[in-house]
């Protein structure tokens, strides 16, 4: 069983790490100090099991399980100090969950238990729940967004975004100075955003309001939509209503 171990506390790496060392069929692969580092590697060595710690600086673990499809993820023990923390592995059917200081005999019973899961076939069925609980129990409206670029990721935080505009199975998040491509419907993406600041004006666009310079009516609650980055977009009627209270609310606030 090949592990990679991901904390930002050398002294935590080295605890997991010793009580691995216990067992005759664990191969660590690797150590990671950030969340950055543990997605390339995840991409690189492809582990066949993480202990992820939950709380990291700028990319904590629920965000590294974000960054990568189902078919790149590991197992995951996730590794806390705090009770809700644990509670949140649960609920995302993490396949464990250890409580900081470590205990040997929780410690035993989770690789033993990562052991069976990894030699049956309800794997796939494990980790796309995951995925699917990440995406539904999100706490709130995104603030952020982590996007993968080739073996790296990087944070697009949501205050930055001008518009967003559908591109296949994935999004353009698109910003003053860069565009970046996520792996997200439309669908998912406004769900997560908060409707006081985003508006969905065709099912292929995502607006901020207060980026929106002016509205040009064309026909049927059609309009053309310009963004103060000097971009341009039509809107649709099915998502008319929207635009117009947006409308409304400012004109009533002149």
């Amino acid at each position: 069983m090949r592990v990679l171990i991901v904390d930002d506390e050398p002294l935590a790496r080295r605890g997991v790490a010793v009580r691995l060392r216990k067992f005759s069929d664990v191969e660590i692969v690797g150590e990671c100090a950030d969340g950055a580092s543990a997605v390339e590697s995840i991409l690189r060595l492809g582990p066949d099991l993480i202990f992820l710690d939950v709380q990291m600086p700028e990319i904590d673990g629920f965000d590294v399980i974000r960054a990568l499809q189902t078919d790149q993820l590991p197992a995951i023990v996730f590794l806390t100090a705090y009770e809700e923390h644990a509670l949140r592995a649960f609920e995302v059917h993490a396949l464990d969950y250890l409580l900081k200081p470590l205990d040997d005999e929780r410690f035993s019973m989770a690789v033993n238990r990562a052991r069976e899961q990894l030699n049956t076939t309800r794997k796939a069925d494990l980790l796309g729940s995951m995925l699917r609980s990440l995406e539904q129990n999100g706490g709130g409206y995104a603030s952020r967004f982590v996007v993968r670029v080739g073996s790296r990721i990087q944070i697009v935080m949501v205050d930055d975004l001008d518009w967003i505009a559908a591109a296949g199975d994935y999004s353009e998040l698109h910003t003053l100075n860069a565009t970046h491509l996520l792996r997200e419907t439309m669908n998912t993406l406004e769900r997560k955003l908060d409707p006081d600041k985003f508006a969905r004006i065709h099912r292929s666009r995502i607006v901020r309001l207060d980026r929106i310079l002016e509205l040009r009516s064309i026909e049927n609650r059609e309009y053309v939509v310009k963004l103060r980055d000097g971009s341009q977009h039509r809107s649709s009627r099915t998502y008319a209503d929207r635009l117009e209270r947006w409308l409304h609310t400012e004109s009533a606030a002149i």
